[in-house]
């Protein structure tokens, strides 16, 4: 079944241009001329991909960004945002707005259906693989971590400070964050708090990983923002484990060997 995008934009020229690209690759379109008509059309229709012009009459992008993100049953919804009014420091506004990606116009035809689809994976969800960023500041433990996961069927994303890992959760879907606690200019618990702040990615599950003994009753205090805590060195498989029900995942048999 095809995807279906709604295209919320009041600029007719706008519509047309990209009704015109998205239906030659083969998705169903839905539009709206204004953003109350197309946060109704969001609600009725529940599209696999918003694309949301920001400055529109009746009701802005911003504010129906807002809406969406504030109701449980569309807080899910991806959503681009598209504009002509591209300042500095607006990417990152949109973003910590709660939208999913920012496109300005013109739009450049090639990038444009890129990252739609980017947005719109294959039916096919059964080959997909839990991602986990991977956070440190040591190579040897990221190497370490990557070592253990990937061959167990998971992707590894590594960053190796908080900053780079703040910027990298923006940029893709993580399932799953293993924090190393300490860490230069930006602590492990620094970097969770700012995920647990932002509504879009507060539901991430986190590891903390340290090498310091003494702080565990402390870090499991923090309930709201830790879901488990690892102390260094770890064995593989006690990793493993905590990993799997971060995920939600079952519990695998050990009763027979690996091929």
């Amino acid at each position: 079944m095809p995807k279906k995008i709604l295209v919320v934009e009041d600029n007719e020229a706008n519509r047309i241009l990209m009704r015109q690209i998205l239906k030659y690759h083969g998705y169903d379109l839905l539009e709206a001329a204004d953003g109350a008509a197309g946060l109704a059309m969001a609600r009725e229709h529940m599209p696999d991909l918003i694309l949301l012009d920001l400055q529109m009459p009746v009701m802005g992008g911003f504010a129906v960004i807002g809406e969406l993100r504030k109701t449980p049953e569309l807080s899910k919804l991806k959503v681009i945002a598209v504009t002509s009014f591209a300042m500095k420091g607006d990417r990152e506004k949109a973003l910590e707005a709660g939208f999913d990606e920012y496109v300005t116009k013109p739009i450049d035809t090639r990038k444009f259906i890129e990252i739609v689809k980017s947005f719109l994976p294959s039916e096919d969800r059964t080959l997909k693989k839990p991602v986990i960023l991977c956070v440190d500041d040591e190579p040897a433990n990221l190497k370490l971590l990557e070592n253990i996961l990937v061959p167990r069927g998971y992707e590894v994303v590594s960053a190796a400070n908080g900053k780079d890992a703040l910027l990298k959760i923006k940029t893709r879907t993580i399932d799953l964050l293993l924090l190393d606690l300490m860490m230069p200019e930006m602590d492990g618990l620094q970097v969770s708090r700012k995920i647990k702040e932002n509504k879009k990615y507060r539901n991430i599950p986190i590891v903390m990983l340290t090498a310091y003994s003494g702080v565990e009753s402390y870090i499991k205090s923090l309930s709201n923002e830790v879901f488990a805590y690892l102390q260094k060195p770890f064995e593989a498989e006690e990793l493993v484990k905590i990993v799997r029900a971060a995920l939600g995942q079952p519990e695998v048999d050990h009763s027979s060997p690996r091929s």
